[in-house]
């Protein structure tokens, strides 16, 4: 049986306040990120995915490993890949030494789609974001995030699809 948490106490005003900001802005950055990248019939989180796999040794990547660096679950990433895979930019290979396993491969099309693509995400990301932020800020920024992500592991968060209880 699993053991309970006492519950956490309540957040104050200055907590609320600041999770609301992050919130906010996060979402905000990632809709202007989107609007951008429209242009190039991909999401921000497409370009991930393709700029994940362009950095990967020999641009492929088990599907498994890039699910667990996008953070979102392997049908869902099933989909996304599906999607790129139609357009050209990615192929799915099975996996000699593993039958049942897949491999993401970034095609030489999807190569020239991350290149492509490159210049206007990095001048969105300068601009929606970088810009309005000092260098140190921008350290700050670095330093609270990847403190935040070394405390939440991969097996605290399910990247199961959950599904939603009917009525």
């Amino acid at each position: 049986m699993a053991e309970k948490r006492p519950p956490a106490p309540a957040a104050s005003a200055a907590e609320l306040s600041a999770w609301r900001a992050y919130i906010s802005a996060t979402r905000a950055v990632t809709a202007a990120l989107d609007d951008d990248l429209s242009d190039f019939g991909v999401t921000l989180a497409d370009y991930e995915l393709l700029a994940q796999l362009g950095q990967a040794p020999d641009r492929r990547m088990r599907m498994s490993e890039l699910a667990q660096i996008a953070m979102v679950s392997r049908s869902r990433l099933s989909h996304r890949m599906k999607v790129l895979e139609e357009a050209g930019w990615v192929d799915r290979v099975r996996c000699s030494e593993d039958k049942r396993g897949l491999f993401a491969v970034l095609t030489s099309k999807g190569v020239k789609k991350v290149a492509q693509i490159a210049p206007t995400y990095q001048k969105s990301v300068q601009t929606r974001l970088l810009k309005h932020l000092s260098s140190s800020e921008q350290l700050q920024v670095e330093k609270i995030f990847l403190k935040i992500s070394k405390a939440i592991t991969i097996s605290e968060i399910s990247l199961c699809e959950k599904s939603t209880p009917r009525n």
